[in-house]
């Protein structure tokens, strides 16, 4: 049974939770720290890991920092399920819902690093958010542990409009457009402002607290546009109530062969939501391989594969050993987007 405990969603596990430590104490006592995590490793540490196994963990928190039911947290209990039945080892996943995932994000940048606990989340909290929201942390708060998946965006329009590709869009100069967005520093936003400034259109962003009520919206001929994910618009495409006129990718997508990239269009923009595994970047080194050999080898089994495929969702092509190189080079050209296109 799912209970919740000091504000977070917890299955199979109760912690006992305290202040967040400053990154400037938490600095002072690295020393100190590492020392416990490498005992951890080896003997077991007394910070809540648990007593040593043959990976040197007993059990290992796993945070996924959105609410129950999502894709989000759908992905993690699934690896968190074929990495406890790979390495024997109890997984226990721990919603943490706030802000985008940046609140989780933040108490485990700032505070001190445990030995068996990751965090599964997305590029957005590192590369767009931090400009549109105080973000306490940045890439080099973090190490990677694996790389896990992405999503592609996907442009939809209500069928009933007509226009079947950026051209038709591009092509109604005497429209006003309106777009569905899930709020500043999405991808989602970020797409679609990008799309209509390189078609020179003018449209004006409209916030919807997530992207099903942009798309009841989008239904109901309030908005002209949404960009989401494939999974979120597939039955309304079969259904014939929207049309889909590109991809933001570098090919199209494997659930919507038919539907051509904004590449293929000539529209300069490409972007994905990919996500994947973290910790504390001041981890002791042998507690990160450890955690590392059991989650990627979980991420490239063939049943999480499945479980990804069933959300309309495909392995990241950011490899584990690029993804906090990739976190910072998309965080400064989305500095670069948001500032040409007036967001910020």
């Amino acid at each position: 049974m799912m209970k919740i405990i000091s504000g977070s969603y917890v299955s199979r596990y109760t912690a006992a939770s305290g202040a967040p430590v400053s990154r400037q104490w938490h600095k002072k006592a690295g020393a100190a720290f590492a020392a416990c995590a490498l005992v951890s490793v080896l003997a077991g540490c007394a910070s809540g890991s648990g007593s040593a196994s043959d990976s040197g963990c007993d059990q290992i928190d796993l945070i996924v920092p959105y609410s129950p039911g999502g894709s989000s947290d759908t992905a993690g209990r699934s690896l968190a399920k074929i990495a406890e039945d790979e390495s024997g080892i109890t997984v226990n996943v721990i919603n943490q819902p706030g802000a985008n995932g940046t609140t989780a994000a933040t108490k485990v940048a700032q505070k001190k690093p445990k030995a068996c606990e990751a965090i599964m989340l997305p590029n957005g909290p590192f590369t767009s958010m931090p400009f549109f929201q105080d973000v306490q942390f940045t890439p080099d708060d973090f190490a990677a542990v694996a790389s896990l998946n992405q999503e592609d965006i996907v442009f939809v329009v209500n069928s009933e409009s007509g226009w079947t590709s950026l051209d038709d869009l591009a092509s109604d100069k005497s429209h006003r457009f309106n777009y569905g967005t899930t709020g500043g520093g999405s991808y989602t936003q970020l797409a679609q402002a990008q799309t209509f400034d390189k078609l020179g259109l003018d449209a004006t962003g409209v916030p919807f607290e997530g992207n099903a009520p942009a798309l009841t919206a989008l239904l109901g001929n309030q908005v002209d546009v949404v960009a989401a994910h494939p999974g979120e618009v597939l039955q309304y495409i079969e259904s014939g109530d929207l049309t889909a006129v590109a991809v933001f990718s570098e090919e199209r997508s494997q659930y919507l062969e038919d539907v051509p990239t904004a590449l293929e269009q000539d529209v300069d923009v490409n972007m994905s939501i990919w996500k994947g595994l973290y910790v504390n970047d001041e981890l002791e080194k042998a507690a990160l391989t450890e955690l590392t050999d059991i989650f990627e080898k979980a991420a490239a089994s063939d049943e999480f594969t499945e479980t990804l495929d069933s959300l309309y969702s495909a392995r990241a092509a950011t490899t584990t050993g690029d993804m906090i190189s990739q976190l910072k080079k998309e965080r400064k050209t989305n500095e670069t987007l948001f500032e040409e296109l007036g967001l910020l």
